[in-house]
C-alpha cells in the first residue's frame, strides 16, 4: 500500500508578495519526484511549507488523508526531513554530532549501540564515514551537503525533502546520492528533491512538477510535460539535447 503527500490549494504570501498561488500536488511512495524551475521559482518556498518551515497562507497538505497543517513540532519533525541548500552551521560541531541531532524528534539525549549504528549507517551511505571525527565547518560544500543528508536520514521520517541535493557535488557523489534516493524510494518513502537540472531530473525522476513564478504548470512523468514551448518559456533553453550529450542550446530569444 503506497503513502501520499497531497498538497491542495496551496498558497504563500509575505505581506501582498504572493510565492505560491494555487499549487496543487500529489506526491506518492514508490515514485522519486523532482520538483523543477529556474530560480525564484518558489522551489524552496514549497519545500519550507511542507516542512512546517513557514506556515501556508491558505489550502491544506494531507499525508494519508490526514491535514498535517499546524502539527506539533516534533511530530513534525518524525514524519517529514527537510535537507537545505547550502547548510551553514554557526557553530564547529563534529560530524557525527550534527548526525546524531536528526535522533532528537525521538528524544534521544544520549547515544546508545543502536542509535551509534544509525548514525554510522546513514554516513556510509553518503560515504561520509571517515569524516566522523572532523568538525563540520571545515568541510567542504559538497561534503557538508552529504553530512546533512545523513543527519534526515536518521531520523527515519517517511517524507524526505531535499533542496536541489547534488548542486555542490562532483560527478561522482552526485549519481551515489541520487541511487540512494532510489533505494530510499524502494523502501517506501515519499521523496522529493527540488533541482533546475533537466538532465538530472530527466534520468532518475519519474514524477516531475514544473513551477514558475510561484505557480504550478502541471505534473507528470518528464516526457509528457517538458515541451519545447515550456523549455522555451520556463526554462530558456531552445531543445533538449540528444541523448548522449547533457548540453543545452540557449535560447536567442
Amino acid at each position: 500500500m503506497s503513502n501520499s503527500l497531497i498538497i491542495k490549494s496551496l498558497s504563500y504570501a509575505i505581506e501582498d508578495d504572493e510565492l505560491l498561488h494555487d499549487i496543487s500536488l500529489e506526491f506518492e511512495s514508490g515514485l522519486l519526484h523532482a520538483v523543477l524551475g529556474p530560480n525564484g521559482s518558489g522551489k524552496s518556498t514549497l519545500l519550507k511549507n511542507l516542512s512546517a518551515i513557514w506556515r501556508p497562507t491558505s489550502g491544506t497538505i494531507l499525508w494519508n488523508g490526514e491535514n498535517i497543517i499546524g502539527m506539533e513540532r516534533k511530530a513534525m519533525s518524525r514524519l517529514i526531513s527537510l535537507v537545505p541548500q547550502n547548510p551553514q552551521l554557526a557553530f564547529d560541531f563534529l560530524v557525527e554530532d550534527i548526525v546524531a541531532m536528526g535522533r532528537y524528534p525521538h528524544n534521544t539525549h544520549y547515544w546508545t549501540a543502536s542509535e551509534m549504528g544509525l548514525i554510522q549507517k546513514a554516513l556510509e551511505a553518503v560515504d561520509g564515514w571517515h569524516l566522523r571525527k572532523c568538525p563540520v565547518n571545515r568541510l567542504s560544500q559538497g561534503e557538508r551537503q552529504r553530512v546533512y543528508i545523513a543527519r534526515a536520514l536518521v531520523t527515519e521520517s517517511p517524507i524526505l525533502l531535499l533542496d536541489e541535493p547534488t548542486a555542490s557535488l562532483d560527478i561522482e557523489h552526485q549519481l551515489e546520492i541520487w541511487l540512494l534516493l532510489q533505494q530510499l524510494v524502494d523502501n517506501g518513502k515519499v521523496v522529493i528533491a527540488t533541482t533546475h537540472d533537466l538532465s538530472l531530473s530527466e534520468r532518475h525522476c519519474h514524477s516531475i512538477a514544473v513551477l514558475n513564478k510561484g505557480k504550478s504548470l502541471g505534473q507528470g512523468t518528464f516526457s509528457s510535460l517538458i515541451t519545447q514551448d515550456l523549455l522555451r518559456t520556463v526554462f530558456g533553453v531552445e531543445q533538449m539535447p540528444l541523448a548522449e550529450s547533457k548540453h543545452y542550446v540557449l535560447s536567442q530569444s
